[in-house]
């Protein structure tokens, strides 16, 4: 089976298009960037091309480097896009063109005057942030431009932290300054779930395209880009009213809808759907008890809470169980709700703060939903490569969070007397970012109790 090139985009009746030149710069190559930034910069950017800059490791537990993989199929990749979007089916193959090149290292495109723009995931590997900071301290000794570093992240002040670890990681003090007069770093939001095949889907794929994609990705239809942009990078990017790009004044919005509408609802799910037995985002769905249960989290609990007027956070809510439901893709539970200790800092810990301050009790479901996800990482161990895995009969699932969250975890054990695991678990700041969660009202005594519910009957749930 021929391997997707540039060659025989023709044949296969793909439109072309090539950019002209190479004026942006990418740091990796993770799903949040190929699934979903390079994707929309593809559709509404066409002649902004882009140079990758990877880490040069291999995805983990294959050995595969995506970078050769990449150069191997001319910088182009498949990504086959399935759901449904406002009740409409959606099935369509989308051939990514914006990436011209993969750079050895972050010195090749270093040099390049053309060069008006970086891509940075904030939640990728701590490589990406070191080959940034390469690449602009390798401009600012040659006396270049500086770039609008488009920062990804889950707050509005990612941006910020970028520019202060890249200047940390250089002793010139000229160039901190450089990075401050000559760079801007704005902050934005990818959001849209996109993953890479696993080798039996992408078998599967490539057999029904005629053609082998070893970088094949699947994604739904709902994809945005949201970035803080000052006037000055409007006049770089320009996306025109393409939809799923929008250039604002303030991010904020845009993130605290995600947070209320999508992630804590993906929280409330995540772990009791794993507990019960579901592997998918639209199994969890089917599941009658539990999409109930799901349902009463947002009415009761989310929803009253959110400081967004109800009428502008229902059709998030909305298109969010749309996402969840997604019947022409499965999007697999627990890779779709990484990494979920950080879901729970940023969606629905306030809402348990906020709720215990208001009643001196915590939410129920919220609460259990803490207390499932805190049976489902106890059980996690690491494997022979240090990846932490969790097992559920005779499977066995990888968690991917931060190493050292799941290394506190690795310590306990989901049969532990309820009580000792719930002190354990809400005790250790290093899970919560310096917090002792004991220290809210009720919620030791609560996540006890939903514990020792779960140990005796595992498909429990709360009314």
């Amino acid at each position: 089976m021929q391997r997707l090139n540039r060659g025989m985009l023709c044949r296969y009746e793909i439109p072309e298009h090539i950019p002209s030149a190479v004026r942006a710069v990418q740091f990796g190559l993770g799903e949040v960037l190929l699934g979903v930034v390079d994707r929309l910069l593809d559709a509404a950017c066409p002649e902004l091309g882009i140079a990758c800059v990877p880490t040069g490791t291999p995805w983990q537990g294959e050995g595969k480097d995506p970078a050769a993989l990449l150069r191997e199929q001319d910088c182009l990749y498949t990504l086959l896009v399935r759901g449904y979007r406002d009740e409409t089916p959606v099935k369509r193959e989308i051939v990514v063109q914006s990436i011209i090149c993969v750079a050895e290292g972050p010195d090749d495109p270093a040099r390049d005057p053309a060069l008006v723009l970086g891509l940075l995931d904030t939640e990728g590997p701590r490589a990406d942030l070191q080959n940034a900071a390469k690449l602009l301290s390798a401009r600012c000794a040659a006396g270049l431009d500086g770039l609008w570093m488009i920062c990804l992240g889950e707050d509005a002040h990612c941006a910020d932290r970028v520019r202060d670890a890249i200047a940390a990681l250089s002793p010139d003090p000229g160039f901190a300054r450089w990075l401050t007069d000559a760079c801007a770093f704005c902050p934005a939001l990818a959001d849209g779930l996109a993953f890479r095949a696993d080798a039996k889907e992408a078998a599967r794929q490539c057999a029904e395209m005629n053609y082998a994609d070893g970088m094949l990705h699947l994604a739904e239809p709902y994809a945005r880009l949201t970035i803080q942009a000052p006037s000055g990078l409007r006049e770089v990017l320009s996306p025109g009213d393409h939809e799923s790009i929008a250039l604002v004044d303030d991010l904020a919005p845009a993130l605290e809808g995600k947070r209320r509408a999508f992630d804590a609802g993906l929280f409330t799910m995540a772990a009791p759907g794993w507990l019960l037995g579901c592997n998918t985002l639209s199994e969890c769905m089917k599941h009658e008890r539990l999409r109930e249960y799901v349902g009463r989290t947002y009415n009761d609990e989310l929803l009253p809470s959110d400081p967004i007027e109800r009428a502008a956070l229902a059709p998030l809510v909305i298109r969010a169980f749309e996402r969840f439901e997604n019947p022409l893709n499965d999007n697999a539970l627990l890779p779709s709700a990484k990494p979920l200790l950080a879901r729970f800092r940023r969606a629905a810990l306030p809402v348990i703060r906020a709720w215990a301050e208001e009643n001196f009790e915590p939410p129920r479901r919220l609460s259990f939903a803490l207390a499932a996800t805190i049976m489902l990482y106890a059980g996690a161990r690491p494997n022979a490569e240090g990846r932490y895995e969790v097992y559920r009969g005779t499977q066995v699932h990888a968690l991917e969070d931060d190493p050292d969250a799941l290394a506190v975890f690795a310590t306990l054990s989901h049969d532990m007397p309820p009580e000792a695991l719930a002190y354990a678990a809400l005790a250790d700041r290093e899970l919560w970012h310096g917090e002792d969660l004991r220290q809210i009202d009720g919620l030791e005594a609560r996540v006890a109790l939903d514990i020792a519910n779960l140990q005796r009957k595992p498909d429990y749930l709360p009314e």
